[in-house]
């Protein structure tokens, strides 16, 4: 009986366990680690992409309002030197004058802006003379060292561009790789910004300022992102530009990819055209730099999106995945409006593989393991149901049904009732002095219960004896001064060494005795 609960118990669980396998198949849940994951993505790219949205909208805003306040203060300087904004690159005598006197501006500026650089840069040079004047501009480019680190007290500010009067009368070290004025042969942007500003004269400072991608300084081996807004004076005049830096340490230090599931995750910043992530110009914030750099240095992304899971990323040597979404920098009339960017949250394919395959892993051992659980249950459970039942059934063999004790147990208490029952039947239907027949008397079954009577031990012979008054268990119990138990214990010997199988036997037995007059 055991055997048979404990395989069924075994089947019910496996049946049960199949039915939640199966309905976690067809619904979808049991891709638990990949929903999982794509919801982890999901939260950090949001907190991310918002970081981002307002950090480069604040540097764009900063960068707007020093750009009218410049233009203010080199204006009222023209004004008193009374020079015209157009006549500004026939007098180079004056540049230093000029930046010098917006220097502490650009400073203010740096230190409230998240930003690790500020600059302006005029369309002349005070050089004119000098072979290379035609590529070479006047300006200030000044980096704050630790962007990082908010200490108005006492920043780290160093001059990569401009005089070095200016610096030591401002206070301000003077760059490893410093040098006089900038080269705009090997920085497209500064003529690209005084082109597009000259071609859309009629639009607002606010509405043309662009964010440019690349190196800008030759001499500096980090890339760069800056936010260039043109200087028009009230005439209409273009005369400069100026503008915040956003270093990759800054965006590194910023945005820097948490996902605690993927140590190789990392947040990009990144041109878009033709359905295409452009790597190449892109900004990357991971944990790893160098591991990332192999990843995706100089890689075009196509993509491939899915409702249920990560979009793929894949060029045709390199496979990401992840979540992107377009990043708006500019107003809705701005002539650079056609230039997209994303920010994306990645990590490489194979890694996100691994990681979707310990955790499909770990769902199997936990089932293996609730299924090994469940057989080691049903074992134990088996013994302990059973034990009550095993229990009562040996009792039912050694001593009348109506002195074994209620189990609580529905079934087996009926059982009892009903054998207890037959018992009074049997006894009412069988007369006390019916005789037995003669001849049954004379056979070897009952010469040999005679003769085994004597191998009863002295204490089972007590309890025999007064079976033979016709005594119940319970009345032995009290006339020996015995627990019902050991009246059970003596029953069950005394039958096997009698070899009978129920009471009903055994007083059959005496009720032949008492008739040849034999006494025991």
């Amino acid at each position: 009986m055991r055997f048979r609960f404990i395989i069924f118990s075994i089947l019910f669980l496996a049946t049960t366990m199949a039915a939640i396998t199966l309905i976690l198949l067809l619904t979808g849940v049991f891709h638990f680690g990949r929903k999982e994951i794509k919801t982890l993505f999901e939260n950090e790219f949001n907190h991310k992409y918002n970081d981002i949205y307002s950090d480069f909208g604040n540097i764009s805003a900063n960068g707007i309002d020093l750009s009218r306040t410049l233009n203010r203060s080199i204006e009222d300087k023209l004004v008193d030197k009374k020079i015209e904004a157009a006549e500004l690159k026939n007098h180079p005598e004056i540049y230093n004058e000029l930046l010098d006197s917006v220097c502490q501006t650009l400073v203010a500026a740096l230190l409230r802006t998240k930003s690790s650089a500020v600059f302006i840069i005029l369309d002349g040079t005070i050089n004119p003379d000098l072979p290379y004047a035609e590529q070479s501009r006047a300006g200030l480019y000044i980096r704050n060292m630790e962007p990082n680190v908010v200490n108005l007290e006492s920043p780290s500010l160093h001059m990569i561009r401009g005089s070095t009067e200016i610096a030591k009368r401002n206070k301000i070290s003077i760059h490893p790789q410093w040098a006089m004025e900038f080269d705009i042969s090997v920085a497209s942007c500064f003529t690209r910004t005084i082109g597009t500003a000259r071609a859309f004269n009629t639009l607002p400072v606010s509405k043309l300022y662009c964010w440019y991608s690349g190196t800008v300084l030759p001499e500096m081996t980090d890339k760069a992102m800056l936010c260039l807004i043109p200087l028009i004076a009230s005439d209409g005049t273009v005369y400069g530009i100026c503008g915040f830096e956003v270093s990759s340490l800054l965006f590194k230090l910023s945005y820097t990819s948490e996902n605690p599931a993927f140590d190789s995750s990392f947040c990009l910043l990144a041109p878009f055209s033709n359905g295409m992530i452009d790597c190449s110009s892109s900004f990357v914030a991971a944990r790893y730099p160098a591991i990332t750099r192999n990843e995706i240095a100089d890689a075009k992304l196509r993509f491939q999106q899915r409702p249920s899971t990560l979009t793929r990323y894949f060029s045709p040597s390199k496979e990401f995945m992840g979540i992107h979404k377009t990043l708006t920098l500019y107003p809705n009339d701005s002539p650079y409006l056609d230039e997209e960017w994303v920010v994306s949250i990645m990590v490489p394919s194979k890694d996100y593989t691994r990681t979707i395959g310990n955790l499909n892993l770990k769902i199997a051992l936990l089932f293996f393991f609730l299924f090994i659980t469940g057989i080691i249950v049903s074992f134990r459970f088996s013994r302990i149901y059973l034990k009550t039942m095993t229990e009562t059934f040996n009792k039912i063999k050694s001593t009348k049904p109506s002195d074994v004790e209620k189990t609580n147990i529905p079934e087996i208490d009926d059982l009892l009732e009903f054998l207890a029952e037959q018992d009074r039947k049997n006894a009412l239907n069988t007369p006390k002095n019916e005789a037995v027949s003669p001849e049954y008397q004379n056979t070897d079954m009952f010469r040999k219960f005679l003769q085994n009577i004597k191998t009863l031990s002295p204490a089972e012979k007590a309890v025999f004896d007064l079976y033979m008054e016709c005594l119940t268990g319970k009345e032995i119990a009290e006339r020996l001064f015995l627990s019902i138990n050991t009246i059970k214990t003596h029953n069950k010997r005394i039958y096997e060494k009698l070899n009978v199988s129920s009471r009903n036997e055994l007083m059959v037995y005496l009720r032949m005795m008492k008739e040849a007059n034999i006494e025991s």
